[in-house]
């Protein structure tokens, strides 16, 4: 099904990849899910306004972690009972002994809305595609704790580009993700660099869902988008992997070698023929 696609839209855009070679069939339409922030919710807004110049930080590790280790939770929740700003943790778990006075627990938060927010630090994110863009399109420097997946490489990605530091789960200690926070809020860099990304991702001719109707449409009228697939995709398994080259090459390799043997056996016994018919002569 991959080989038989016309037409790639990736997920992707340059404010978070490097420079690299694609095909015309690749169109990039990274942040396609990103749009302004709507009001938050009343008690929502008021919890934020209540935060004062320090402002917030949005934590959430995405929709599948729901729950961590009582271990994890309690020190996650003292490390954010330590810095300045208020938080809003998404967190559906037993609520942590160590909650502090300044930090929220919700089940689900307006995410993107929350990242628009002017009062918006910092935000501490699992590493998924979706809050990573998000964060780039509203301009929020990052705390990543990637677990699986492609997390690992987004945050590495945004580390790269001086938009976020990253904090190993496994080793993760109160003083760690504190200092990580504090870091990306304090240090003028990080803001910075997210706001440069920012830039990037919004200075394009037309917006990622604009472009992506577009190319949808374009493979519709034309019936595909064969003229812009590379031959690589008709090779067979044995082509693809240059095999038939590679057997063409170690048979003339065998074929020379045999040939080399030949005349090296032709000559020995010529010469040792002449010296033997010598010998006897004598």
């Amino acid at each position: 099904m991959m080989g038989n696609g016309d037409f790639w839209l990736m997920r992707t855009f340059w404010d978070f990849d490097f420079p690299r070679p694609f095909l015309p069939n690749f169109k990039f339409v990274g942040g396609i899910h990103c749009r302004p922030a709507k009001p938050l919710s009343k008690e929502v807004e008021k919890f934020v306004q209540s935060s004062g110049d320090a402002g917030i930080v949005v934590f959430s590790l995405g929709s599948m972690v729901k729950n961590l280790t009582t271990e994890k939770a309690n020190m996650i929740a003292s490390a954010l009972a330590q810095i300045s700003q208020k938080v809003l943790w998404r967190y559906s778990g037993e609520k942590p002994q160590t909650l502090g006075s300044n930090t929220r627990m919700y089940d689900w938060i307006p995410q993107n809305d929350l990242l628009g927010h002017p009062k918006t630090k910092a935000f501490i994110t699992h590493g998924g595609t979706n809050g990573m863009y998000e964060a780039i399109y509203h301009g929020v420097p990052m705390v990543g704790i990637p677990m699986f997946g492609d997390q690992s490489d987004n945050m590495v990605h945004m580390k790269a580009k001086g938009a976020a530091v990253i904090v190993n789960l496994n080793f993760m200690t109160t003083e760690s993700l504190r200092d990580a926070v504090n870091t990306v809020i304090n240090d003028k860099s990080y803001k910075e660099n997210v706001m440069r990304l920012s830039r990037i991702h919004h200075d394009r001719p037309m917006s990622p869902r604009d472009e992506a109707v577009f190319w949808i449409e374009f493979t519709m009228r034309n019936k595909g988008a064969k003229h812009l697939r590379v031959q690589a995709h008709e090779l067979t398994w044995y082509q693809y992997l240059s095999l038939d080259v590679l057997t063409f090459l170690i048979i003339i390799d065998l074929l020379l070698i045999f040939i080399l043997y030949k005349i090296c056996s032709f000559s020995f016994q010529r010469c040792c023929g002449r010296k033997m018919t010598k010998r006897k002569a004598e």
